[in-house]
């Protein structure tokens, strides 16, 4: 009788496909599970179900059936409020509970928390109406769904006269019909992964994001560790602020992805993930700190070991390298031609997402990540 054991990965595209390749390697049967056909990641499973992942039912029936012992996935805020929905249904091991997931998937309850708190102050309102955002007047101002992933609907707003538009295109990608009015933050973008087990932050990397123009609002384009335009005073402000934000949180085990902006008057929280981030941040956290926040995570959850404490948790002196991991994106609805995005002098990884010829599927709808590579900092 075999004892391999299983997980249940939701979700099988290129993001996912690291932590499948992950779980590989450790030696587990790995279940990809998602309703489109032919994403990168269910090349590495050994069963793929075509299941929606919102379909608790269906991936009750199909957990059930495979008996897995785990539930998991990165990179998707829709899919962790699954995996956590469904591992408390089943009684597998997880990170957080649905409660949790729920705080910080909803934009405005999260202002709302770091509001009473007293962490990282940002007018906003919530309107399930544009009429009800009819006494506004901070501009410029951000426009988001409240409850919708990547930048579907998310758009800045500098005059009165454009807000009513903006506000009923944000509630049309929201799931719960509602949107988000706040303050428009101006000023470097930064990330922090976090890695928290026992009770104890294991390791906390602050990185600089790099984004787009006005053409592709908040696409990111690269992220750097250590950060360069952003002083050791702020770098302090916002590991300072993290710190506060995990303790009134209660400093639970799990992984975080901090998203700020550095502005005249500080740090201040975008958003808060309850998830590895996207864009493969664990590749360059790796290259530039030694440590596999995958790894960690995976130990964590599954108790095959303790991860370990990175020095310092990232702050003060380094000892790690300048790198930075950077994307290669083009517009959607084109066939992929490799050759247009040849791999950079000095990478130490590149992957591409498409095979040559494969068209380009929209995620944010403007600018897709075709392939991506890590390399020293120039």
């Amino acid at each position: 009788m075999s004892t391999q054991k299983k997980i249940m990965v939701l979700g099988t595209n290129a993001g996912q496909a690291d932590l499948i390749r992950h779980m590989k390697d450790r030696g587990w049967f790995v279940i990809g599970v998602s309703p489109v056909a032919g994403e990168s990641g269910q090349a590495y499973c050994d069963v793929v179900e075509a299941i929606n992942i919102v379909d608790l039912d269906a991936l009750a029936e199909a957990a059930q059936r495979h008996q897995v012992d785990l539930v998991y996935s990165i990179s998707s805020d829709i899919a962790m409020t699954s995996v956590v929905a469904l591992s408390e249904r089943l009684g597998l091991p997880h990170f957080y509970d649905s409660d949790f997931i729920a705080l910080l998937d909803n934009k405005a309850a999260l202002r709302a928390f770091l509001k009473e708190h007293d962490l990282s102050p940002v007018p906003f309102v919530e309107v399930s109406d544009p009429a009800a955002a009819a006494g506004w007047d901070h501009f410029p101002c951000m426009v988001k769904p409240t409850d919708a992933q990547g930048q579907r609907g998310v758009v800045r707003i500098d005059r009165a006269e454009d807000l009513e538009p903006a506000i009923t295109r944000a509630i049309g990608f929201s799931r719960s019909r509602k949107a988000i009015v706040e303050g428009f933050l101006e000023g470097v973008e930064i990330s922090c992964n976090v890695m928290v087990c026992g009770g104890q932050v294991r390791m906390k990397v602050l990185s600089e994001r790099l984004v787009h123009g006005p053409h592709a609002l908040g696409v990111p384009r690269g992220h750097l560790v250590p950060c360069k335009d952003v002083s050791e005073d702020n770098q302090r402000a916002a590991l300072e602020l993290v710190d506060g934000i995990i303790a009134a949180m209660g400093t639970r085990d799990g992984v975080l992805y901090f998203q700020m902006i550095v502005t005249p008057e500080g740090p201040r929280v975008v958003e808060i993930a309850p998830r590895l981030d996207g864009c493969h941040m664990w590749r360059l956290i790796r290259a530039a700190e030694q440590v596999d926040l995958i790894a960690m995570t995976m130990d964590c959850l599954t108790g095959e070991g303790t991860p370990e404490v990175l020095p310092n948790n990232g702050e003060g002196d380094r000892h790690g390298r300048d790198m930075e991991l950077m994307f290669q994106q083009m517009a959607p609805g084109a066939a992929f031609d490799p050759e247009r995005f040849p791999q950079p002098e000095g990478a130490i990884y590149h992957e591409y997402r498409y095979e040559a010829g494969q068209e380009v599927r929209p995620v944010n709808g403007t600018l897709e990540v075709v392939g991506y590579y890590v390399r020293e900092t120039p």
